[in-house]
């Protein structure tokens, strides 16, 4: 089903994920979208803290699908495809944008946005920040943001309008269809893919070949050994991908 996209913006808020999650259990329909200029408690995947400065975007969106809760991962798929259209469109000629599993966007080797999926029953939360015209120094991983890499300069509601207007038949397709409409298109720029890699979880980490990924977002590693592990969760780090 179609959705019709709201957007409403304040100055500060401590989460964006959190405000939009009470309004949806007050009841707010599907599509409602909210954006602030800055977060005092941003937060990213597995606890982690979200550094939310000025000037770049920090926002959340209530879907309500109507597949059934255990494919709702597949939204953050969908979610870094659209990041990535926009960001291709404003980067320079050459800059080369990936998807690094499950829901980072790259660029350049460098990460660029992050995506944080809370799900409740009968409603999604969608939390999105995009580092526009700055990025933390010092992350587990190279970060970057649009101005760095040379992207044309946008404010922040002015991309919002353009992730939502990607990402609205990217949302569809997967109503339509699953994951398996989504899949062809993130493989297109999925970092790492036939390649080594390393898998962090909670309480191990792994290295192997990443073979694919199942229908279900989950992936697929291959082990030195020719068995094979499929992970729902965990953090990718690439070999190739070194602090510079």
């Amino acid at each position: 089903m179609s959705v019709s996209f709201r957007i409403e913006q304040v100055a500060e808020i401590d989460s964006t994920n959190k405000a939009c999650s009470l309004r949806a259990l007050a009841g707010e329909a599907a599509g409602f979208v909210f954006r602030a200029d800055r977060q005092t408690a941003g937060r990213g995947r597995r606890g982690r803290n979200w550094s939310s400065p000025q000037g770049n975007l920090y926002t959340s969106i209530l879907l309500r699908p109507q597949r059934p809760a255990s494919e709702a991962a597949a939204l953050g798929f969908a979610a870094v495809m659209a990041i990535g259209d926009v960001a291709e469109a404003l980067l320079p000629p050459g800059a080369r944008v990936q998807h690094k599993w499950p829901n980072d966007l790259l660029i350049d080797g460098r990460k660029a946005s992050g995506i944080l999926l809370e799900a409740q029953p009968g409603f999604v939360v969608l939390g999105i920040g995009v580092n526009i015209a700055s990025h933390p120094a010092y992350t587990p991983y190279p970060a970057t943001d649009l101005g760095a890499a040379g992207a044309a300069p946008i404010a922040p509601q002015a991309l919002l309008e353009r992730l939502l207007a990607a990402f609205a038949p990217l949302y569809e397709s997967w109503e339509r269809a699953g994951f398996a409409s989504l899949l062809p298109a993130w493989r297109q720029r999925a970092a790492g893919l036939g390649e080594a890699i390393e898998v962090r979880l909670e309480r191990e980490t792994l290295a192997g070949t990443f073979l694919d990924l199942e229908p279900d977002g989950t992936l697929r590693l291959g082990l030195s050994d020719g068995t094979e592990r499929r992970i729902a969760a965990g953090d990718v780090y690439l070999p190739a991908m070194t602090r510079g």
